[in-house]
């Protein structure tokens, strides 16, 4: 008996299409554009604090107990704080998913 199977992708191909899916999930507004090998040395700081608003910069550095005093009182909107959360988690996947590719292909 005959089967027809499809050839079978290379993992390159399947981790290019998951990381290309993933990334595709990113609102426009929070991509990264360009990254310079200048802007590399600090993203933990100030590069991130240009991607992100005054308030979302506040919510993400503050402890867990700030944030529930803060969201108790209606000061902050616990969707606002889930929001900054994802926004700055996105920016951070941005940032490391493709140093961790690019060590990765060099060691292969």
């Amino acid at each position: 008996m005959a089967t027809n199977k499809a050839p079978r992708q290379d993992w390159q191909e399947r981790a290019t299409a998951k990381r290309d899916s993933v990334n595709a999930l990113i609102p426009q507004e929070w991509r990264i554009k360009t990254l310079s090998r200048d802007e590399q040395k600090d993203v933990a700081g100030t590069y991130l604090h240009q991607h992100l608003s005054s308030q979302e910069v506040e919510i993400t550095e503050s402890d867990a107990v700030d944030i529930a005093a803060k969201t108790t009182t209606g000061q902050w909107k616990a969707v606002d704080v889930a929001k900054a959360f994802c926004h700055r988690a996105a920016l951070v996947h941005q940032l490391v998913c493709p140093i961790l590719y690019a060590n990765y292909k060099r060691t292969c």
